[in-house]
């Protein structure tokens, strides 16, 4: 089977072509129209992912949505159109594939049809749309899932259980209760952007003790003995549409005023953010203990939102006692564009992938002729080809150079692992504050990322020997003793977001290794290529241009090499 699976009118849209058990292209449409967490209709993303696959919209036995609007049709009250309510993506969907395809519109047309010889379009549960982006990539033939975020058409948790393409559903909760918008309102009383800085919370109170505000925060969620919960929906106002507060009076009562976008960060919102963190992990915890009993499974598939948060994903396997754990690149909602065509892939052949999706660099690929060529059309001074893209560049790392690394194909997801990043040593005292000052702009207090050896991670984290990361998904405590080699790379509690880079993962992999040799240390310090506020480089063009208007040193481009300066 061709399936395009879409997701739209989400936080990141993107689109993903699987055919025969295989993600063939997939991209968020951000990264084509350069708009951080692109909303609109990802035509771009479609248009490339079957330019990739050599494929026209007719080709394709299936069109499938990640969100399914009748449910939706539900609550639309009685003589009521629709207005700006997504019980309009029944027609604007295939109107948009109608236009993306330029044909010509028939006489008469039945629901199900995009357009003459179109595929049909179905419309699956956002939930099932996750379980596809978890469970159905995992590989695995049997596992526990959990699935937990905002909200979907009305679900905001699931736990499940499956056995090959069959799934029970355990456990579900409604909005309004809701972790995820949990943590979103935090996240907006401390100033920041909810569905977007929730990372910023996580990273702000890592260090800082929960005390002062946990006992109070814990009856703001309740969790009962069937793996349901409910908020004390007294305290917050996310539900309300005539107040654009996420939080009441009473919880600004009981925790303060909300700090301004462009007031100082104080040891009260630092106590406030390690005391979010520690209530979702408790309650988050308790689920998983809940599902892990009624299920009696020892792998657990996690999604959504919340499965973005690396230093809970890191706890799991102490905290819980599931024994493995896999969260794809991309459990956010621009993952559910693959989750949704390989649910329905399972649901319409009764078969599922039996190897788990282990890279994700399913994106635009640019070889190094059409690296060179996009040097050579720029002009661009003090530029090279190297025979050894992997070698110098580890010898420029050693040397303390920033570099732009842009190799291959792009990531889908929203970290970069090696094809589109930035890249310093990790031995830099001053690397953090570097990175952040000259090339991210942002937060001095967000940590960046160890890309580390798989077969060293035992050998540096507070982890077994064999733990893999390779999504970057994943926080481990750094052993004592090895921390003070690489400062860079450590955050305030000790801890660093891990990615484990296997054998054959190219040239990244190669210049770790190259990197190892000159210096003794296996790792690297890595962040996704992009300036604050920008989508990650996706063409030649955009590394470019980023390069030039921000504090990197060195540029690798495939196999050339551009500097800022004559050396």
């Amino acid at each position: 089977m061709k399936i395009l699976g879409l997701c739209h009118d989400v936080l990141i849209c993107a689109g993903a072509l699987v055919e025969e058990g295989e993600v063939v292209a997939a991209a968020a449409e951000e990264r084509f129209d350069r708009r951080k967490q692109s909303r609109v209709f990802p035509a771009k993303a479609i248009q490339w992912c079957l330019q990739k696959a050599g494929l026209e919209l007719a080709d394709l036995d299936e069109v499938v949505i990640a969100w399914n609007p009748s449910i939706d049709l539900e609550t639309l009250p009685e003589g009521w159109l629709s207005r700006r309510h997504r019980a309009e993506h029944f027609h604007q969907v295939p109107a948009q594939l109608m236009r993306l395809a330029r044909g010509s519109a028939p006489r008469e047309v039945t629901i199900g049809e995009v357009f003459a010889g179109g595929p049909p379009v179905t419309f699956v549960n956002h939930y099932d749309a996750h379980i596809g982006n978890s469970y159905f990539t995992s590989g695995w033939d049997e596992a526990a899932i959990c699935i937990l975020d905002g909200r979907a058409e009305r679900q905001t948790s699931l736990l499940a259980a499956a056995r090959g393409t069959a799934v029970e559903r355990l456990a579900e909760v409604s909005y309004p209760h809701s972790l995820g918008l949990f943590y979103g309102t935090v996240t907006q009383h401390l100033g920041f952007r909810p569905d977007s800085d929730e990372w910023k919370v996580m990273a702000l109170g890592s260090d800082s003790d929960p005390r002062p505000y946990l006992d109070s925060m814990r009856p703001l969620v309740r969790v009962r003995d069937d793996g349901s919960f409910a908020l004390a929906l007294e305290y917050f106002e996310f539900y309300n549409q005539f107040d654009r507060r996420m939080y009441s009076d009473l919880w600004e009562a009981t925790f303060g005023p909300a700090r301004r976008s462009d007031e100082a960060f104080t040891d009260r919102h630092r106590a406030l953010a390690a005391a979010c963190q520690a209530l979702f992990e408790e309650k988050a915890a308790e689920l998983l203990h809940i599902l892990h009993r009624r299920t009696g499974l020892k792998r657990l598939a996690g999604s959504g939102g919340c499965f973005m948060n690396s230093v809970f994903n890191g706890k799991i396997g102490a905290l819980t006692p599931f024994e493995e754990l896999f969260v794809s690149g991309s459990p956010d909602d621009s993952g559910t564009a693959v989750g949704a065509a390989f649910f329905l892939e399972a649901q319409r052949t009764g078969r599922k992938r039996s190897t788990n999706l282990e890279a994700n660099d399913w994106g635009p690929a640019f070889t190094d002729a059409q690296c060179a060529e996009a040097v050579r059309r720029f002009g661009l001074p003090n530029a090279r080809r190297v025979d050894d893209p992997a070698a110098a560049a580890a010898t420029d790392l050693a040397e303390g150079r920033i570099l732009g690394w842009f190799q291959g194909a792009m990531e889908f997801g929203q970290r970069a692992l090696g094809h589109r990043s930035i890249l310093l040593d990790p031995r830099r005292a001053d690397g953090k504050d570097a990175v952040n000052a000259a090339v991210k702009f942002r937060e001095s207090f967000r940590p960046f990322a160890p890309a580390i050896l798989a077969e060293a991670v035992g050998d540096w984290f507070d982890c077994p020997a064999n733990a893999t990361a390779p999504f970057m998904e994943r926080v481990f405590r750094f052993r004592p003793d090895q921390a003070p080699r690489v400062p860079a790379v450590v955050h305030t509690d000790g801890t660093g977001r891990v990615q484990t880079v296997a054998p054959g993962q190219g040239r990244f992999r190669a210049l770790i290794e190259g990197f190892e040799t000159l210096t003794g240390i296996p790792i690297v310090l890595n962040t996704s290529f992009n300036l604050n506020g920008e989508p990650i480089v996706c063409t030649p063009e955009d590394a470019v241009r980023t390069f030039y208007t921000c504090g990197l040193d060195v540029l690798y481009l495939g196999d050339m090499r551009i500097s800022k300066t004559a050396d």
